[in-house]
């Protein structure tokens, strides 16, 4: 059987990834030998949240959940991704350094399973130790979560020679790309590249309060695209040096998986419609100042979010920080939404060229809206539901029939 290593990449997003390929080497030549997929997007913005997403294949398991110390008296799903692994005779291990976070509480809400635990590692040398042990054995499935990049753990990166805060952000960023080369050197020194199938996947990205402070926070905000627009590639010997333009999402990754370890049949790509992402359970509760609740919808080339503030809609393409809001443009009643600009003469001549020339653009937007506000709705719906909440919980907390206006 095929082997299966998976390495989390800690606070990168697609854009960043993709921008410094020097801070990258490492992974970038993963990227250049197998399959990247440049329209994966993460369903949430906080690392628990994502890794029990994958884990389990849905996003079902955690919602009735108040706060990240909840721990559920009955599960949506009864068995994660490692545990159906070690059903079907592979040796398992989930390791994390240099350091847990919320691990513990995490573990009691049995994050990797019901036979897996997440296993820390305080000491680098020790982490590819136990890996290298491991994977002397066939068939083995090791994931392998390097926190250090995590702008709340790099405090733990080299602080010789450091002059200030943006070094370190990037030298813990420097650390990850090693720490993949490492494990890629483990594999080849024991011989097992060629049959082991390597997966890395961005957990969230990270904001540098262009959104606001939100208490200092830079992920579990909003889900904005350079929040969840995250890396995802695979190294496969059967499938190399390809480019996957089809939506996939973290939910995604455990079919992937299976699929590629021969364990599961796909008769084709996995091609979303749309991907939903949030920033919170289902059950906790709205906290404006801090983590602000809030949900997203994404076909690729737009993203609505949903929050207590109302709507707000970008283009994924061009405007990748979600700086302006489109919906500013129009005006609603609640249900209908109409093009409303005022003071044209002040903003004419590139806008004029960009938007009201283009009369097809103004009404994709607003068929977009409403595409995208239903979806949207009836998904966040379907959370809520199996929180344990009600419609009316949700439309008390979200506001899908007005649009958030910042600069008017």
């Amino acid at each position: 059987m095929k082997n299966l290593m998976m390495i989390h990449l800690e606070s990168l997003n697609y854009q960043l990834f993709m921008s410094f390929p020097e801070i990258f080497k490492e992974i970038h030549k993963i990227k250049n030998e197998g399959v990247l997929y440049n329209h994966y997007f993460s369903t949430a913005t906080s690392t628990l949240m994502v890794l029990g997403d994958i884990f389990y294949g849905g996003k079902e398991q955690y919602e009735v959940c108040t706060s990240m110390d909840y721990i559920p008296k009955d599960y949506f799903y009864k068995d994660s991704l490692f545990d159906e692994l070690k059903r079907n005779g592979y040796k398992t291990g989930i390791f994390v350094y240099p350091d847990g976070g919320d691990r513990e509480s995490a573990e009691e809400r049995h994050i990797a399973g019901f036979q897996n635990k997440m296993v820390l590692i305080p000491k680098y040398e020790e982490l590819l130790e136990t890996v290298e042990h491991l994977i002397s054995e066939e068939p083995f499935a090791v994931m392998v979560c390097n926190y250090i990049s995590n702008i709340n753990f790099n405090c733990y990166v080299d602080n010789d020679n450091i002059l200030d805060g943006t070094d370190k952000w990037k030298l813990g960023y420097q650390y990850l790309d090693k720490c993949v080369g490492d494990l890629i050197k483990l594999l080849k020194k024991k011989q097992k590249l060629e049959d082991t199938c390597i997966v890395l996947y961005g957990d969230h990205g990270d904001d540098f309060w262009g959104h606001g402070m939100h208490q200092g926070l830079t992920h579990a905000i909003e889900p904005f695209t350079n929040l969840i627009h995250t890396p995802m590639l695979i190294f496969d010997n059967n499938e190399k040096g390809r480019l996957k333009e089809n939506l996939v999402c973290a939910t995604d990754l455990r079919q992937i998986i299976l699929v590629k370890l021969g364990l599961r049949q796909c008769s084709k790509n996995i091609k979303n419609e749309y991907v939903i992402a949030r920033s919170a359970y289902a059950a906790q509760p709205i906290r404006k100042e801090s983590f602000n609740k809030s949900y997203s919808i994404t076909d690729g080339k737009f993203i609505l979010l949903v929050s207590n503030n109302g709507l707000e809609m970008y283009d994924v393409e061009i405007d990748f920080q979600c700086g302006y809001n489109l919906l500013e443009q129009f005006s609603t009643d609640g249900l209908v939404i109409r093009y409303n600009v005022v003071n044209k003469s002040e903003i004419y001549y590139h806008y004029y060229h960009f938007m009201e020339k283009q009369e097809g653009e103004i009404i994709r937007l607003r068929q977009t809206t409403y595409y995208l506000r239903k979806r949207l709705y009836d998904e966040t719906l379907k959370l809520y539901e199996a929180a344990g909440r009600t419609e009316k919980d949700m439309l008390e907390e979200m506001s899908f029939y007005k649009i958030h206006y910042k600069y008017r």
